[in-house]
């Protein structure tokens, strides 16, 4: 038996009661307003803005467009330059300042306008003339202010993934509340705005990443991405049609996916709302009448759902051989997390009204003991691995989250695992443990779910606004798709 050779505090998933909070007001949603715009920036580290361009619009009526610049790091003659470009093209002129608080705040904040762009973040970040942490619900982003007038908002902006950050306006610093509704409690929510970023709705809705230009192309729109391969030295007009077509294209692009989003028969999923295809999936749910598990089941003890959160550690993957040269077999995974949804059965557990639990220890025990990787080739066994499993491990293989070489950050990784206290895992977990160490874990406890009745109220929705992939979550299993909808795909 391996030996243990490092002795290191391991980190759980817990859960813990939260105090109740008050109710969040969606809102009213956007107005018909959008306004959209484009920063370019030096090439240096720094990256500073140098100009921008903009679009105003109501619906798809163009009510202004116009250029901005940073008087700053504009020389007078490359002003004038842009003042003759701006001229000629009919478009308005602005310093930073002026766009800044005469158009993103007087104008597309006040009229409630969808703020649009590619790669926002960043664009945001370049009109910022100051920056900090961001607190509360947006801890761990950053705070830009954009304005010096103190009756508009600092923006915040949290990272979530390469594509995705979730932005949205602080609270101004002045009072939103009149004296009546301050007695009477009735607070003015805060106007958080609303932001697109046609990266990251692309990537949600196509399940690929972009630049603006491969988007443009592939979206086939009528005005491109410009190339252009010269941005160091003055500013030229080609920069200057460059950045207006950009804005264009950014336009032309967001208006595009929104046709896209319609088709989707989806008419409570907003674009500022949808930050990766997860939100499309959830959508989906919604559309579907399938109320989440939480709500179904508000009483659901607290002590098990820290047991569940314990056990859960995502997908991983391993590699086992290293620098050495074998012969190897492709295999294609087709979706992996919905075939192993389907396989264990779990749509029933998502259009159930709660679920039930109850002791199988020693059923689990006997089922452990017997289990070989011929009988996992059998769909029969899948939907028996819908237990947990709180076992004491001693020299088994186990995801365990500890802080590995020094970091500060715990991560996931399969080891050896002794503990002096049991822990939770899945029986999949427990299953692999087995095949890799060639004996079965001691099970200690063991609790099989089961999905509770049926939902009511729900009803069957066109996947991708496509009526060929009709699902009705009673009858079909959305993970695999609705009648027949498997044989379509591959035909």
């Amino acid at each position: 038996m391996k030996p243990a050779t490092d002795h290191l505090p391991i980190a759980l998933r817990a859960y813990a009661d939260a105090p109740k909070a008050r109710a969040l007001r969606r809102g009213i949603g956007a107005s018909s307003w959008t306004l959209t715009f484009d920063c370019e920036t030096t090439t240096d580290a720094g990256q500073a803005l140098r100009f921008g361009a903009y679009q105003l619009r109501n619906g798809e009526r163009l009510v202004e467009a116009g250029l901005f610049y940073d008087p700053a790091g504009m020389p007078a003659a490359q002003v004038m330059g842009l003042r003759a470009f701006a001229k000629r093209e009919g478009l308005f002129i602005r310093t930073r300042d002026e766009f800044v608080d005469e158009v993103l705040f007087r104008r597309a904040y006040q009229l409630r306008a969808r703020i649009v762009g590619f790669n926002l973040p960043f664009d945001l970040s370049r009109l910022a003339i100051a920056h900090g942490p961001a607190r509360g619900a947006m801890y761990g982003g950053f705070t830009f202010t954009l304005s010096d007038q103190k009756i508009w908002p600092h923006v915040r902006v949290k990272h979530l993934s390469r594509r995705c950050a979730l932005i949205d306006f602080a609270a101004p610093f002045r009072q939103r509340n009149s004296r009546g509704q301050r007695n009477r409690n009735m607070p003015t929510p805060v106007r958080r705005g609303y932001f697109v970023d046609v990266n990251t709705l692309s990537a949600s809705l196509f399940s690929q990443g972009f630049t603006l230009g491969s988007l443009s192309r592939f979206l086939a729109v009528s005005n491109p991405k410009l190339e252009l391969d010269q941005f160091d030295g003055p500013v030229t007009d080609a920069m200057l049609t460059y950045a207006v077509r950009d804005v264009q294209t950014t336009w032309e692009c967001y208006a595009a996916l929104l046709e896209k989003l319609d088709r989707l028969g989806m008419a409570d999923l907003r674009p500022e709302e949808i930050y990766s295809e997860a939100s499309i999936g959830k959508g989906n749910l919604r559309e579907m009448g399938v109320v989440p598990w939480r709500i179904s089941q508000p009483d659901f003890a607290p002590t098990m759902l820290g047991t569940i959160l314990s056990s859960y550690y995502g997908g991983r993957s391993e590699v086992r051989i290293r620098r050495e040269i074998r012969q190897v077999m492709l295999c294609d995974f087709l979706s992996m997390y919905p075939t192993v949804c389907t396989l264990m059965r779990l749509w029933p557990f998502i259009i159930a009204s709660g679920m039930t639990w109850r002791d199988t220890t020693a059923e689990t025990q006997n089922f452990l003991a017997s289990v070989t990787i011929d009988d996992l080739q059998s769909p029969d066994i899948w939907p028996k691995l819908t237990v947990l499993v709180r076992v004491q491990p001693d020299h088994d293989i186990f995801p365990v989250r500890a802080a590995y070489d020094g970091d500060e950050q715990a991560t996931i990784g399969a080891n050896y695992l002794k503990s002096p206290t049991p822990l939770w895992f899945t029986l999949a977990d427990c299953i692999a443990s087995k095949l890799l160490t060639g004996k079965p874990p001691r099970i200690v406890e063991a609790m099989a779910f089961e999905p509770g009745p049926v939902q009511p109220g729900l009803r069957p929705i066109d996947v991708n606004g496509n009526p060929q992939y009709r699902v009705d979550p009673v009858n079909d299993d959305l993970f695999r798709g609705g009648a027949g909808f498997l044989d379509r795909v591959l035909s």
